[in-house]
């Protein structure tokens, strides 16, 4: 038969134990710690995207305002050409 100190010491490293799993974290936040986690990678991601596009929107505006430019300089050509040939004489 075990002693006495045997029967205490398993008794305490078993009282330990129940206690390290008591205080251990719940299924709740083993969730939410995982959906934290998501998240933040979500958002990692979504902050390399949007680096990404703050790199290429300068050249994109720059583009789209030549385009601007070249469209209302045809558009003052046409009105040219059409009130040349009369139009809006009515």
């Amino acid at each position: 038969m075990l002693n006495k100190r045997a029967v205490g010491f398993i008794f305490v490293l078993l009282s330990i134990s129940m206690l390290l799993v008591a205080c251990g974290p719940s299924a709740e936040e083993l969730l939410a710690r995982d959906n934290a986690r998501s998240a933040a990678l979500a958002a990692q991601a979504r902050v390399a995207d949007l680096e990404e596009e703050l790199q290429t929107l300068p050249n994109a505006i720059a583009a789209k305002e030549a385009e601007v430019a070249a469209l209302e300089a045809e558009l003052v050509q046409l009105q040219e050409e059409y009130y040349s040939l009369g139009g809006g004489s009515r």
